[in-house]
């Protein structure tokens, strides 16, 4: 089974990136949850890696957003 996750935001606040980021790292890591360790032998990718790389694009656009209110 193939996996492919586009993710293509333009023109989008940092601060909105950051939050769709995040929602779909929780979204994931309740999958996760849900399903167990089973899903990531299926989908030949760890679930648990995906949350963390997107909970990681999360915070890096939400760094900026936060540096510009409070110069």
């Amino acid at each position: 089974m193939a996996l492919s996750i586009t993710l293509t935001v333009t023109s989008s606040p940092p601060s909105s990136t950051a939050h769709i980021a995040q929602r779909i790292a929780d979204d994931m890591a309740h999958l996760h949850h849900r399903l167990g360790d089973g899903v990531s032998d299926e989908l030949g990718i760890s679930i648990s890696y995906l949350v963390e790389q997107f909970a990681l694009l999360a915070a890096a656009y939400r760094i900026p957003a936060e540096m510009e209110k409070h110069p």
